[in-house]
């Protein structure tokens, strides 16, 4: 593996036409960063998102332009290293989220479950903050 291939794989300024080449990189550390590149063309993300490496579909789980159906194809995933990646993600969709707190294995269905808990216990600190501070602005 080059370092030139390994760092223009992780440089968003990097062409979309150049992380797509790189998408294709024999070598898993490569194709790794470019799936984790925000910049990363949606078409190599999907091709990506079936790739043999585990990291590699992590990363791609881990990319904010992975589309919804990139995140479900890889909440099925077999390898639950990568389904709990995305039970910890607090960006993933709820319905996602849900469906992985029911998954058959239980560190993935915890892991889920703590981060909806986690996003509801923040939502409910946000409306008791934004109560408060209705209240203030009354009062004031």
């Amino acid at each position: 593996m080059s370092n030139i291939e390994y760092l223009a794989a992780g440089n968003q300024a990097t062409s979309r036409e150049h992380l797509a080449q790189l998408a294709l990189s024999k070598e898993p550390k490569v194709r790794s960063r470019v799936a984790e590149n925000p910049s990363c063309p949606t078409v190599a993300l999907l091709a990506l998102a079936e790739d043999d490496h585990p990291d590699v579909r992590s990363n791609v789980a881990g990319n904010p332009k992975a589309t919804f159906a990139i995140l479900r194809m890889l909440a099925k995933d077999f390898c639950l290293n990568v389904r709990y990646t995305l039970a910890e993600d607090h960006n993933l969709p709820r319905p996602l989220l849900r469906m992985l707190s029911r998954d058959d294995n239980p560190y993935v269905a915890e892991r889920a479950k703590q981060t909806l808990n986690r996003l509801k216990e923040e939502q409910s600190a946000r409306r008791k903050a934004g109560y408060v501070t209705q209240q203030r602005h009354a009062i004031g």
